[in-house]
Protein backbone atom coordinates (compact mmCIF):
# COMPACT_ATOMS: atom_id res chain seq x y z
CA UNK A 1 0.00 0.00 0.00
CA UNK A 2 1.42 3.08 -1.12
CA UNK A 3 2.37 5.47 2.40
CA UNK A 4 0.53 8.02 3.66
CA UNK A 5 2.96 10.97 2.35
CA UNK A 6 2.79 9.36 -1.57
CA UNK A 7 -1.31 10.01 -1.18
CA UNK A 8 -0.90 13.09 -0.26
CA UNK A 9 1.40 14.10 -3.02
CA UNK A 10 -0.86 12.22 -5.39
CA UNK A 11 -3.92 14.19 -4.26
CA UNK A 12 -2.42 17.88 -4.30
CA UNK A 13 -1.19 17.80 -7.68
CA UNK A 14 -4.57 16.44 -8.82
CA UNK A 15 -6.28 19.60 -7.40
CA UNK A 16 -3.54 21.66 -8.84
CA UNK A 17 -4.50 20.62 -12.67
CA UNK A 18 -8.23 20.85 -11.99
CA UNK A 19 -8.28 24.59 -10.77
CA UNK A 20 -6.76 25.59 -13.82
CA UNK A 21 -9.91 24.72 -15.53
CA UNK A 22 -12.34 26.82 -13.74
CA UNK A 23 -14.64 29.24 -14.68
CA UNK A 24 -13.37 32.93 -13.90
CA UNK A 25 -9.77 32.09 -13.28
CA UNK A 26 -8.14 32.36 -16.81
CA UNK A 27 -4.71 34.20 -16.33
CA UNK A 28 -4.69 37.94 -17.25
CA UNK A 29 -4.07 39.22 -20.53
CA UNK A 30 -0.58 40.52 -20.73
CA UNK A 31 -0.40 44.39 -20.11
CA UNK A 32 1.91 45.94 -23.34
CA UNK A 33 3.48 49.22 -23.12
CA UNK A 34 2.88 51.98 -25.13
CA UNK A 35 5.59 52.80 -28.33
CA UNK A 36 8.25 55.03 -27.63
CA UNK A 37 6.97 57.71 -30.12
CA UNK A 38 3.75 58.36 -28.23
CA UNK A 39 3.66 61.22 -25.62
CA UNK A 40 2.87 61.37 -21.96
CA UNK A 41 -0.73 62.83 -23.44
CA UNK A 42 -1.26 60.15 -26.16
CA UNK A 43 -0.29 57.55 -23.41
CA UNK A 44 -3.17 58.82 -21.48
CA UNK A 45 -5.82 59.78 -23.90
CA UNK A 46 -9.30 58.41 -23.96
CA UNK A 47 -9.56 55.31 -25.98
CA UNK A 48 -11.77 57.42 -28.37
CA UNK A 49 -8.81 59.85 -29.45
CA UNK A 50 -7.20 58.92 -32.79
CA UNK A 51 -3.18 57.81 -31.74
CA UNK A 52 -1.43 59.83 -34.34
CA UNK A 53 1.55 57.71 -36.94
CA UNK A 54 4.72 57.66 -36.06
CA UNK A 55 6.61 60.95 -36.88
CA UNK A 56 8.55 59.01 -39.40
CA UNK A 57 4.95 58.41 -41.47
CA UNK A 58 3.62 61.84 -41.33
CA UNK A 59 3.03 63.33 -44.83
CA UNK A 60 4.93 66.59 -45.29
CA UNK A 61 3.53 70.05 -44.66
CA UNK A 62 2.43 72.30 -47.26
CA UNK A 63 5.07 74.73 -48.38
CA UNK A 64 4.45 78.01 -46.75
CA UNK A 65 2.39 80.70 -48.28
CA UNK A 66 2.46 84.80 -47.70
CA UNK A 67 -0.46 86.47 -45.40
CA UNK A 68 -2.28 88.86 -47.90
CA UNK A 69 -1.56 92.62 -47.38
CA UNK A 70 -3.94 93.87 -44.67
CA UNK A 71 -5.13 96.26 -47.40
CA UNK A 72 -5.92 93.78 -49.83
CA UNK A 73 -9.40 91.53 -49.32
CA UNK A 74 -8.89 88.20 -47.93
CA UNK A 75 -10.64 86.53 -50.20
CA UNK A 76 -13.02 86.27 -53.31
CA UNK A 77 -11.96 89.81 -54.48
CA UNK A 78 -13.35 91.22 -57.38
CA UNK A 79 -10.75 93.34 -60.59
CA UNK A 80 -11.94 96.36 -59.74
CA UNK A 81 -11.46 95.88 -55.57
CA UNK A 82 -8.02 94.23 -56.70
CA UNK A 83 -7.25 97.02 -58.34
CA UNK A 84 -8.36 99.90 -56.00
CA UNK A 85 -6.35 97.69 -52.90
CA UNK A 86 -3.17 97.65 -55.09
CA UNK A 87 -3.46 101.67 -55.56
CA UNK A 88 -4.00 101.83 -52.02
CA UNK A 89 -1.14 99.26 -51.11
CA UNK A 90 1.60 101.41 -53.62
CA UNK A 91 0.12 104.79 -52.14
CA UNK A 92 1.12 103.71 -48.52
CA UNK A 93 4.42 103.02 -49.61
CA UNK A 94 4.98 106.11 -51.16
CA UNK A 95 3.24 108.02 -48.69
CA UNK A 96 0.66 109.23 -50.80
CA UNK A 97 -3.14 109.04 -50.26
CA UNK A 98 -4.90 108.16 -53.18
CA UNK A 99 -7.47 110.95 -53.08
CA UNK A 100 -6.91 113.62 -55.42
CA UNK A 101 -3.58 115.20 -56.83
CA UNK A 102 -0.26 115.43 -54.83
CA UNK A 103 -0.80 119.22 -53.58
CA UNK A 104 3.00 120.43 -53.37
CA UNK A 105 4.10 123.28 -50.88
CA UNK A 106 7.05 124.87 -52.88
CA UNK A 107 9.91 126.28 -50.23
CA UNK A 108 9.64 129.54 -49.95
CA UNK A 109 13.12 131.58 -49.44
CA UNK A 110 11.65 134.67 -49.57
CA UNK A 111 7.99 134.15 -48.06
CA UNK A 112 5.25 136.46 -48.77
CA UNK A 113 4.29 139.30 -46.36
CA UNK A 114 1.10 138.41 -44.35
CA UNK A 115 -1.10 141.30 -45.47
CA UNK A 116 -4.03 139.83 -47.17
CA UNK A 117 -2.79 140.42 -50.96
CA UNK A 118 -1.74 137.30 -53.46
CA UNK A 119 0.53 139.71 -55.74
CA UNK A 120 3.45 137.99 -54.30
CA UNK A 121 2.48 134.57 -54.97
CA UNK A 122 3.73 133.21 -57.89
CA UNK A 123 3.89 129.20 -56.71
CA UNK A 124 1.60 126.80 -57.98
CA UNK A 125 -2.06 127.21 -57.75
CA UNK A 126 -4.56 124.70 -57.09
CA UNK A 127 -8.52 124.73 -56.49
CA UNK A 128 -10.86 123.77 -54.04
CA UNK A 129 -13.72 123.56 -55.86
CA UNK A 130 -15.77 120.26 -55.12
CA UNK A 131 -18.48 120.23 -52.85
CA UNK A 132 -18.55 118.06 -49.99
CA UNK A 133 -21.41 119.39 -48.15
CA UNK A 134 -24.70 121.80 -48.33
CA UNK A 135 -25.22 120.43 -52.59
CA UNK A 136 -28.18 121.58 -52.19
CA UNK A 137 -27.43 124.99 -51.54
CA UNK A 138 -24.86 125.46 -53.92
CA UNK A 139 -25.36 127.24 -57.26
CA UNK A 140 -21.69 127.33 -59.07
CA UNK A 141 -18.31 128.70 -58.88
CA UNK A 142 -19.46 132.17 -58.78
CA UNK A 143 -21.45 131.33 -55.33
CA UNK A 144 -18.68 129.69 -53.79
CA UNK A 145 -15.21 128.38 -55.23
CA UNK A 146 -11.74 129.43 -54.12
CA UNK A 147 -7.78 128.26 -55.61
CA UNK A 148 -5.24 128.61 -53.42
CA UNK A 149 -1.41 128.52 -53.29
CA UNK A 150 0.77 127.04 -50.22
CA UNK A 151 4.36 126.91 -49.29
CA UNK A 152 7.08 126.15 -46.37
CA UNK A 153 10.20 127.45 -44.33
CA UNK A 154 11.42 125.71 -41.59
CA UNK A 155 9.58 127.90 -39.46
CA UNK A 156 5.95 128.19 -41.14
CA UNK A 157 3.58 126.75 -43.25
CA UNK A 158 1.74 129.67 -45.69
CA UNK A 159 -1.50 129.39 -47.74
CA UNK A 160 -2.65 132.33 -49.48
CA UNK A 161 -6.44 131.65 -50.97
CA UNK A 162 -8.16 133.51 -52.86
CA UNK A 163 -12.16 132.56 -52.74
CA UNK A 164 -14.91 133.68 -55.02
CA UNK A 165 -18.16 134.30 -53.10
CA UNK A 166 -21.10 136.18 -54.43
CA UNK A 167 -22.60 137.08 -51.09
CA UNK A 168 -20.00 137.70 -47.86
CA UNK A 169 -21.66 136.50 -44.46
CA UNK A 170 -19.22 135.87 -41.43
CA UNK A 171 -20.87 137.25 -38.05
CA UNK A 172 -19.36 134.09 -36.30
CA UNK A 173 -16.09 133.77 -34.26
CA UNK A 174 -14.30 131.29 -32.37
CA UNK A 175 -15.54 127.89 -32.25
CA UNK A 176 -18.12 128.96 -34.27
CA UNK A 177 -16.49 130.53 -37.05
CA UNK A 178 -17.14 127.64 -39.83
CA UNK A 179 -20.72 128.90 -39.51
CA UNK A 180 -19.91 131.46 -42.02
CA UNK A 181 -17.46 132.45 -44.97
CA UNK A 182 -13.73 131.08 -43.86
CA UNK A 183 -11.21 128.83 -44.55
CA UNK A 184 -10.23 125.31 -43.25
CA UNK A 185 -6.92 123.40 -43.22
CA UNK A 186 -6.89 119.94 -42.20
CA UNK A 187 -3.35 118.19 -41.71
CA UNK A 188 -2.54 114.51 -40.86
CA UNK A 189 0.69 115.08 -39.34
CA UNK A 190 1.96 111.73 -39.07
CA UNK A 191 0.81 109.60 -42.38
CA UNK A 192 2.98 106.70 -42.07
CA UNK A 193 2.10 105.74 -38.51
CA UNK A 194 -1.98 106.05 -39.23
CA UNK A 195 -2.31 105.68 -43.33
CA UNK A 196 -5.26 103.17 -42.76
CA UNK A 197 -6.52 104.68 -39.38
CA UNK A 198 -10.21 106.04 -40.10
CA UNK A 199 -10.83 107.73 -37.09
CA UNK A 200 -9.07 111.12 -36.03
CA UNK A 201 -6.22 110.63 -33.71
CA UNK A 202 -3.96 112.83 -31.69
CA UNK A 203 -1.86 113.87 -34.74
CA UNK A 204 -4.96 114.96 -36.65
CA UNK A 205 -5.36 119.14 -37.09
CA UNK A 206 -8.33 120.83 -37.80
CA UNK A 207 -7.74 124.70 -38.49
CA UNK A 208 -9.91 127.73 -38.91
CA UNK A 209 -8.92 130.91 -40.62
CA UNK A 210 -11.85 133.45 -40.51
CA UNK A 211 -11.65 136.76 -42.71
CA UNK A 212 -13.10 138.33 -39.64
CA UNK A 213 -15.74 140.84 -41.30
CA UNK A 214 -14.10 143.59 -42.75
CA UNK A 215 -15.57 145.55 -39.80
CA UNK A 216 -15.81 145.27 -36.01
CA UNK A 217 -14.36 141.57 -36.34
CA UNK A 218 -11.16 140.70 -37.37
CA UNK A 219 -9.05 138.17 -38.94
CA UNK A 220 -8.76 135.06 -36.70
CA UNK A 221 -7.69 131.00 -36.28
CA UNK A 222 -9.22 128.46 -34.61
CA UNK A 223 -8.08 124.73 -33.92
CA UNK A 224 -10.82 122.31 -33.37
CA UNK A 225 -8.30 119.02 -33.81
CA UNK A 226 -7.29 117.94 -31.86
CA UNK A 227 -9.67 118.53 -29.11
CA UNK A 228 -6.91 118.53 -26.44
CA UNK A 229 -5.85 121.69 -28.14
CA UNK A 230 -8.82 122.89 -29.15
CA UNK A 231 -9.52 126.76 -28.78
CA UNK A 232 -8.28 130.09 -30.39
CA UNK A 233 -4.72 130.21 -31.74
CA UNK A 234 -3.41 134.03 -31.58
CA UNK A 235 0.35 133.13 -32.98
CA UNK A 236 -1.23 132.32 -36.30
CA UNK A 237 -1.26 135.40 -38.57
CA UNK A 238 -4.17 136.17 -40.68
CA UNK A 239 -5.31 138.91 -42.82
CA UNK A 240 -7.68 139.41 -45.09
CA UNK A 241 -9.05 141.93 -48.03
CA UNK A 242 -12.40 142.04 -49.39
CA UNK A 243 -12.70 141.74 -53.43
CA UNK A 244 -15.22 142.65 -55.68
CA UNK A 245 -15.53 138.65 -56.63
CA UNK A 246 -15.34 137.86 -52.85
CA UNK A 247 -12.32 137.96 -50.27
CA UNK A 248 -8.30 137.05 -50.54
CA UNK A 249 -7.09 135.47 -47.12
CA UNK A 250 -3.86 134.90 -46.50
CA UNK A 251 -2.02 132.68 -43.45
CA UNK A 252 1.08 131.96 -41.74
CA UNK A 253 0.87 129.07 -39.40
CA UNK A 254 3.93 128.02 -37.26
CA UNK A 255 4.59 124.46 -37.75
CA UNK A 256 4.87 124.43 -33.55
CA UNK A 257 1.16 124.95 -33.90
CA UNK A 258 0.84 121.22 -35.77
CA UNK A 259 3.37 119.81 -33.85
CA UNK A 260 5.41 119.14 -36.97
CA UNK A 261 9.15 119.60 -37.39
CA UNK A 262 9.38 120.05 -41.25
CA UNK A 263 11.57 117.98 -43.76
CA UNK A 264 12.12 117.94 -47.36
CA UNK A 265 10.16 115.26 -49.20
CA UNK A 266 8.03 115.28 -45.91
CA UNK A 267 4.15 114.20 -46.90
CA UNK A 268 1.02 114.77 -44.90
CA UNK A 269 -2.36 114.00 -44.96
CA UNK A 270 -4.04 117.60 -45.92
CA UNK A 271 -7.42 118.70 -47.43
CA UNK A 272 -8.30 122.78 -47.94
CA UNK A 273 -11.87 124.12 -48.01
CA UNK A 274 -13.54 126.90 -47.89
CA UNK A 275 -17.25 127.08 -46.20
CA UNK A 276 -20.35 129.80 -47.50
CA UNK A 277 -23.15 131.10 -45.17
CA UNK A 278 -25.57 133.34 -47.77
CA UNK A 279 -27.62 134.47 -44.85
CA UNK A 280 -27.11 137.98 -44.17
CA UNK A 281 -26.77 138.50 -40.35
CA UNK A 282 -27.02 134.81 -39.13
CA UNK A 283 -24.56 132.29 -38.70
CA UNK A 284 -25.57 129.00 -40.64
CA UNK A 285 -23.20 126.99 -42.87
CA UNK A 286 -24.68 126.14 -45.87
CA UNK A 287 -21.96 124.83 -48.03
CA UNK A 288 -18.99 123.66 -48.24
CA UNK A 289 -15.64 123.18 -51.24
CA UNK A 290 -13.08 120.70 -50.89
CA UNK A 291 -9.61 119.85 -52.45
CA UNK A 292 -10.30 117.06 -52.14
CA UNK A 293 -13.81 115.05 -53.22
CA UNK A 294 -13.53 112.27 -50.78
CA UNK A 295 -13.30 114.74 -48.04
CA UNK A 296 -15.06 113.37 -45.15
CA UNK A 297 -14.66 115.45 -41.15
CA UNK A 298 -13.82 112.81 -39.06
CA UNK A 299 -11.89 109.89 -41.82
CA UNK A 300 -8.32 111.39 -42.19
CA UNK A 301 -7.91 108.75 -45.35
CA UNK A 302 -10.54 110.49 -47.05
CA UNK A 303 -7.82 113.64 -47.30
CA UNK A 304 -5.69 113.76 -50.20
CA UNK A 305 -2.11 114.58 -49.52
CA UNK A 306 0.55 117.16 -49.17
CA UNK A 307 3.97 117.49 -50.05
CA UNK A 308 7.14 119.45 -49.00
CA UNK A 309 9.21 120.52 -52.19
CA UNK A 310 12.53 120.09 -51.07
CA UNK A 311 14.98 123.32 -49.41
CA UNK A 312 16.17 125.21 -52.62
CA UNK A 313 13.11 123.33 -54.74
CA UNK A 314 16.47 120.67 -55.68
Amino acid sequence: MPNRLTLITLTLGAGLIGACTLPGAASPTPFTFPTPNLTLTAVFASVATAVPPPASTLPPLPSPTASPSPLLPPENITPQATTAATIATAAASTGSRPNGTLVTAEFLTNPPAIDGSLDEWDTTAYTANHVVFGSSAWSGTNDLSATYHIGWDQTFLYVGVKVVDDRFVQVAQGRSLFKGDEVEIQLDTILDSDFSSTSLSADDYQLGLSPGDFGSHDPEAYRWYPSSKAGSVSNINVEARSTTSGYDLEARIPWSVLGVVPASGSHYGFALSVSDDDRSGEAAQESLLSSVSTRKLLNPTTWGTLGLEPSGGS
